[in-house]
């Protein structure tokens, strides 16, 4: 019986009859490897793009991270800013949006890039550095403003080892999937365990001569995550944009489904990096005592401290900065509230001490104690890669 295979496919695009499942190699479909009953976890958080603690939606200068587990970064002598957008592939919420808004001009060491570390205690079974080195298997959707060459890289935690492989943007502000096999790297002395950057993935959005490779889709002693014929258009072009869409990085023989998990589940592997007080969708520096922390202690006397100790949600990577923000300053980090039973007055505060399943903080004495008071403050706990 002849398959009704789907029209148009895409690079990598999956089609599944019955127990079997095809994959459009850009010619032809081609049956892929996939192994039944088995689970393949993906090794990027937040690949659907849905959790925006720090932010929020809000636009960004690109120097940093813009959403939770995607940073951005802008060597160039322009100006990147990004935020998450809901302009996404057919059936997927978000993506993460990237906008050129001052021009720059290319020099050796320019680059621009969009980049997830990933925590060496969860490469472990990739066994790289060694003869059982597992293949991994890279699937993502993206679009852009400018079509062109682009580049997508894994890189060695320390930076000194990389593969690179390109790929091109055919139409202009059309999303398109991408895959990839890349093979176990046998060599090199990969960190796998602990909680460190064990290997980033690395999308380059423009990079100078300084960025570029000239061996592609193989591992090497090189720094590098670009080939040289990026077309580096980008950052040229007032305004110009790429967006990063739903993507996967599995230790498989084949790039999987993109299949979202619970919400919760994503949260969750979230906040092992970065954690806030304020409820989701809620700003840092809300003026809000929703979801701000209590602070059992009140103020006995003018010399007697405020002390309190607030667990995590999640235990930490490692131990985390800590950020306090007032009530009634909301918009000034470094501050908490205490609350004299009228209102809220804001006093700085200070966190002597944060571990990876919480923290203790505390107020200095106030000029007006009460028995009756107390402290209440929000917070954001970085421990990003």
């Amino acid at each position: 019986m002849a398959l009704d295979f789907p029209n148009s496919p895409t690079l990598g695009q999956l089609f599944t009859s019955g127990a079997l499942t095809w994959r459009w190699d850009g010619a032809k479909w081609v049956a892929a490897t996939l192994a039944t009953g088995l689970y393949f976890p993906n090794k990027l958080i937040n690949p659907f793009m849905e959790i925006d603690q720090a932010n929020e939606g809000a636009s960004v200068n690109a120097v940093n991270y813009i959403i939770d587990g995607f940073a951005a970064f802008n060597g160039s002598a322009g100006t990147l800013t990004g935020q998450r957008v809901t302009d996404a592939p057919p059936g997927y919420p978000y993506s993460l949006r990237i906008q050129q808004t001052v021009v720059g001009s290319l020099a050796a060491g320019s680059y621009a890039q969009i980049k997830q570390p990933i925590e060496a205690d969860d490469i472990a079974d990739t066994r790289f550095g060694t003869s059982a080195a597992q293949n991994l298997s890279l699937a993502f959707w993206a679009k852009a403003s400018l079509a062109g060459t682009y580049s997508a890289a894994l890189l060695h935690g320390s930076i000194v080892r990389s593969y690179v492989f390109p790929f091109v943007i055919s139409a202009a502000n059309t999303w398109q999937f991408f895959s990839q096999v890349i093979p176990g790297d046998t060599g090199g002395a990969w960190t796998l365990s602990g909680n460190s950057t064990g290997m980033s993935l690395v999308i380059g959005l423009t990079a100078g001569s300084g960025q570029q490779v000239t061996t592609l889709n193989a591992w090497q002693t090189s720094p590098g995550f670009a080939p040289s014929t990026i077309s580096n258009t980008m950052l040229t072009t007032l305004n110009s944009t790429f967006q990063l869409g739903p993507c996967g990085l599995w230790v498989a023989p084949a790039p999987q489904p993109l299949l979202r998990t619970s919400i919760e589940t994503e949260l969750s592997r979230c906040q092992r990096y970065y954690e806030k007080s304020y409820d989701t969708g809620q700003a840092l520096g809300s003026n809000s005592s929703q979801g701000g922390s209590l602070v059992i202690g009140t103020q006995g006397t003018v010399t007697t401290n405020i002390n309190g100790s607030v667990p995590f949600s999640v235990a930490k990577r490692a131990a985390p900065t800590m950020t306090m923000y007032g009530l009634a300053t909301a918009s000034t980090p470094g501050k908490g509230s205490y609350w004299n039973g009228t209102a809220y007055t804001d006093y700085t505060g200070s966190f002597p001490s944060a571990g990876v399943h919480g923290f203790n903080c505390v107020w200095p004495s106030v000029t007006s104690p009460t028995t009756t008071g107390f402290m209440i403050t929000h917070w954001a706990a970085d421990s990003r890669l």
